[in-house]
């Protein structure tokens, strides 16, 4: 058999021998030839190398079999291993338990592995899926650039906390030059003001203005992304949203709450 690489040949004899309940020794393991024999002490036996210097790998010989008892635990199935099994089901299901899982990979893989060991891996299944927050966050400025490329006069507004090093994201207020005019075209002009909290790793709120055209639809106008809410950054994010619409002296707006933390106070903008 051949592998398009030593790494695919690596995973593929890792899982094989999952599945069968052997663990493995590898008297060379090295980049350009690896050789595996059973821990238990059996006669099987294989070995593989490059073909013509790479990057194709394949078997050479493989002899033996394996006399033990198969053993359902198995040192082979690491939390990374576990979490290329079950990637697509976290991914298909991102709120599944950890027994769940557990009775998955039993059957799946026919190994026993701790409970710690699956929280281990569907954290880093959930980080393949989903990427890690902080590069995420690290992408935003490029993001809003190229929003802004494709749509022109939309409005997109990041600050940072300066006295952090390095400066960290604090707060993100964004909206399409479409959203804006729906609402100044087609609106009544009253805004709805709403927030939720983010069911996300790092947390925070979403804060969104919302207007109604003719037929009762809603409609989107901004939304911003802040840590807390409250007076000040409701403040914040209602300056931009006038800014970016018209305020006193252009354009005349009612605003409805249902007395949202913040703008209980009276002035809040």
């Amino acid at each position: 058999m051949k592998f398009k690489s030593e790494t695919e040949f690596r995973e593929v004899l890792r899982d094989y021998n999952v599945r069968e309940g052997y663990e493995l020794l590898l008297p060379k393991n090295e980049n350009c030839r690896i050789t595996a024999v059973c821990k238990n002490g059996c006669n099987w036996r294989i070995h593989a190398s490059l073909i013509m210097g790479g990057p194709t790998f394949q078997i050479k010989t493989i002899k033996g079999e394996h006399t033990r008892a198969k053993s359902h635990v198995n040192k082979l199935a690491n939390y990374k291993y576990l979490a290329k099994r079950i990637e697509s089901i976290v991914r298909d299901n991102s709120d599944i338990k950890i027994d769940q899982l557990k009775n998955l990979i039993t059957r799946k893989c026919a190994v026993e592995v701790s409970k710690w060991k699956i929280i281990r891996a569907k954290k880093t299944a959930l980080q393949k899926i989903r990427g890690v927050d902080n590069l995420q966050y690290e992408l935003l400025w490029d993001y809003c650039e190229t929003v802004l490329q494709f749509n022109p006069n939309s409005k997109f507004v990041i600050r940072r906390k300066e006295d952090y090093d390095p400066p960290t994201f604090d707060k993100m207020y964004f909206s399409l030059q479409a959203m804006k005019n729906s609402l100044l075209s087609g609106c009544r002009p009253i805004i709805g003001l709403d927030g939720c909290f983010l069911k996300t790793v790092p947390g925070g709120q979403l804060l969104v203005a919302i207007g109604r055209d003719g037929n009762d639809n809603m409609i989107p106008i901004a939304l911003a992304v802040v840590q807390v809410e409250n007076r000040e950054n409701w403040t914040w994010f209602l300056r931009e949203l006038l800014d970016d619409i018209g305020g006193l002296g252009e354009n005349m707006w009612t605003f409805i709450s249902d007395i949202q933390k913040g703008l209980i106070e009276e002035g809040a903008y």
